[in-house]
C-alpha cells in the first residue's frame, strides 16, 4: 500500500478530497474537545511508513523548565502519547508530536481510526502547553523561596 492508497483510504473515510502535495498532505481535524489540529501526513514509501505530524505549540517563557521534563516523561513507553513521541523542533523553538505507522499494519483498515487517535492527542497535548502558556504550574517545593519553606533542621537533627 502506497501513500496515495492510504490517502485515498483516509479521504473516503473522513467524507472529503483530500489534496497531496507530492507525498505530503496537511488535514485540519476537530478533535473530541471541539478544538481543532492541524496533521500532516509525509509518504514514506521507500520505508513502508507514514509519518504524523502536528504542531503542539510554543513552549512558555516563564516555566519551560517545568513543562519539557513532563514532555520527556510522557515520552517513556510512550505513556501519554498513545504510541507517538514529542519533540522540540530546533529551528523553531516548537513542540511537535510526530508518529510513524508502517504502511501494512494501515492496509490492513482503520486509517481514519489511527488518524482521529493522533488527532485527538495532539490536541490534548495543544491544550496542556496552552494551560502551561497561562498559568504555569508552582514550582515544587525545592525551588519556592526560603521563606516559603520551613527550616531544614539540617541531616543529623
Amino acid at each position: 500500500m502506497t501513500f496515495s492508497d492510504i490517502v485515498a483510504a483516509l479521504s473516503k473515510e473522513l467524507g472529503t478530497e483530500i489534496e497531496t502535495e507530492g507525498a505530503v498532505c496537511a488535514i485540519r481535524a476537530g478533535a473530541e474537545d471541539g478544538t481543532s489540529v492541524t496533521v500532516i501526513l509525509h509518504g514514506l514509501d521507500e520505508c513502508g511508513a507514514v509519518l504524523l505530524a502536528a504542531d503542539i505549540g510554543e513552549p512558555p517563557p516563564e516555566g519551560r523548565d517545568r513543562l519539557l521534563p513532563v514532555l520527556l516523561e510522557a515520552n517513556d513507553l510512550f505513556r501519554d502519547t498513545a504510541g507517538a513521541t514529542l519533540s522540540l523542533d530546533p529551528d523553531r523553538g516548537r513542540i511537535r508530536l510526530q508518529r510513524t505507522i508502517p504502511t501494512d499494519t494501515l492496509a490492513q483498515g482503520g486509517v481514519g481510526i489511527a488518524f482521529a487517535a493522533f488527532a485527538d492527542t495532539a490536541a490534548a497535548w495543544r491544550q496542556l502547553v496552552a494551560d502551561f502558556r497561562a498559568a504555569p504550574p508552582a514550582p515544587p517545593a525545592a525551588e519556592a523561596a526560603d521563606g516559603d519553606l520551613p527550616p531544614d533542621p539540617g541531616l543529623f537533627a
